[in-house]
């Protein structure tokens, strides 16, 4: 029976390349769907969340990777309303349980880092 399913997902791999493994430098994703990196502007005070953990444990898949929302480096380099920030404690320690939300899924989460260097309006967004 482990033969036969074994078998099965090698024969969906190999006609739907999508779901076929696929090595990333170190790590092994176990599909090529990715949830690519967008700007939810769902934060409060550059804060994120607790329903981020929810929005992104949804997406979560054993093996699978997802990039976070456009996450802020510094007060100086926002250009979004509302994106979450990695600049303050209080912002990483908000993370945390996002994170580990999508680990519990045997998932890889990337941060993605951004600043958006001299369109930045400096907490101005109207």
């Amino acid at each position: 029976m482990v033969q036969a399913q074994a078998a099965a997902k090698e024969a969906a791999a190999a006609a739907i390349p999508l779901m076929a493994p696929y090595k990333m430098g170190r790590f092994e994703l176990s599909h090529r769907v990715v949830l690519a990196p967008l700007t939810r502007c769902r934060s409060y005070d550059h804060v994120p969340q607790p329903h981020a953990a929810l929005y992104y444990s949804q997406r979560a898949t054993n093996g699978g990777l997802l990039i976070s929302e456009a996450t802020g480096v510094s007060a100086t380099g926002e250009g979004y309303p509302e994106i979450p920030g990695v600049w303050t404690r209080q912002q990483v320690k908000a993370w945390k349980p996002i994170v580990d939300a999508v680990h519990r899924k045997g998932a890889l989460f990337f941060c993605q880092l951004a600043h958006v260097g001299r369109a930045s309006t400096n907490g101005n967004y109207y």
